[in-house]
C-alpha cells in the first residue's frame, strides 16, 4: 500500500490531509516537557553543521560548562556514528526519509548526544530548556526555521519525495516519539496554521496560500 493513498495533490505536492484538522502546539512551558523531542538529537549533513560552526563559538556560550566542555572534546557538533550508537543507527526510516527529501543522499550524521538529550540543551534560570542554535538565531534576528537544522524544524511534519519524484508533505509516523506530549495531547490550532513558517520555507509562499484555501474549503464542509 502506498504511504500516500488518501492523500491531496495541491500545486504537484501530495498532501496528508489531517495537517487540515490536527491541532499542534510547540509550547514547552504549557506542556512542562524540558524539550523532549530533542533527546535523539539532530540529523545533520555537512553543510548544515558547517553553518552552526561557523557561529559555534557563540552558540555554545549558551550551554553549561559541562556541555561547552563536551562539545568542545568531540571536536564539534557531530557525534562519531559507531561511538554514539555502537548497536547501529537508531534513526527511524520516517525520519531518514524526511530529511533526504531536503539533501538527497548526503553523509548526514547526528548531533552529539550528551547525558542523554542533545548536547546543544540549556537550562534557562525558569528550569526550562531550550536549544541554543534556536536561541542564537533569535537574538541575531534570524529567521530560526531558516537558521536551525532542517531535520529540527520540520519536525513533526515530514517533506520528501517519493521514488517516482512526487514531493510529499505528510506528518511524521515515528514510533519512538509518539509518547512526546504535543503529539500524545495535541492542542492549539491546526497543523497547516501552527506550522506555517516551517512549511513555507520547504515549499514555498506560493504553495503555502494554496494549501490554506484548500484547508479552509475542506474544514467547511
Amino acid at each position: 500500500m502506498s504511504l500516500e493513498k488518501g492523500f491531496v495533490e495541491i500545486a504537484s505536492v501530495l498532501v496528508n490531509p489531517e495537517i487540515f484538522t490536527r491541532p499542534y502546539s510547540c509550547d514547552v512551558v504549557k506542556y512542562g516537557c524540558k524539550s523532549m523531542c530533542c533527546y535523539r538529537s539532530c540529523i545533520v549533513p555537512p553543510q548544515e553543521a558547517e553553518r552552526i560552526e561557523k557561529h559555534l563559538d557563540d552558540i555554545v556560550a549558551f550551554l553549561s560548562p559541562e556541555n561547552r566542555e563536551a562539545v568542545k572534546k568531540n571536536g564539534g557538533i557531530l557525534a562519531d556514528c559507531k561511538k554514539q550508537c555502537p548497536a547501529g543507527c537508531e534513526i527511524h526510516d520516517d525520519e531518514a526519509r524526511a530529511i533526504r527529501r531536503e539533501f538527497g543522499g548526503a553523509d548526514f550524521r547526528c548531533v552529539l548526544i550528551h547525558n542523554k538529550t542533545c548536547s546543544l540543551l540549556y537550562t534557562n534560570t525558569e528550569g526550562l530548556k531550550y536549544c541554543a542554535v534556536h536561541t542564537f538565531a533569535m537574538e541575531k534576528g534570524l529567521v530560526w526555521e531558516e537558521f536551525k537544522f532542517a531535520d529540527c524544524v520540520q519536525y513533526p511534519l515530514s517533506f520528501y519525495t517519493t521514488e517516482d519524484g512526487r514531493k510529499v508533505l505528510s506528518i511524521q509516523d515515528t514510533p519512538y516519539l509518539n509518547h512526546i506530549k504535543c503529539m500524545a495531547e495535541p492542542s492549539g490550532p491546526p497543523m497547516y496554521k501552527s506550522l506555517k513558517k516551517t512549511i513555507e520555507t520547504y515549499l514555498g509562499k506560493d504553495f503555502y496560500k494554496e494549501l490554506a484555501a484548500t484547508a479552509e474549503k475542506n474544514n467547511k464542509k
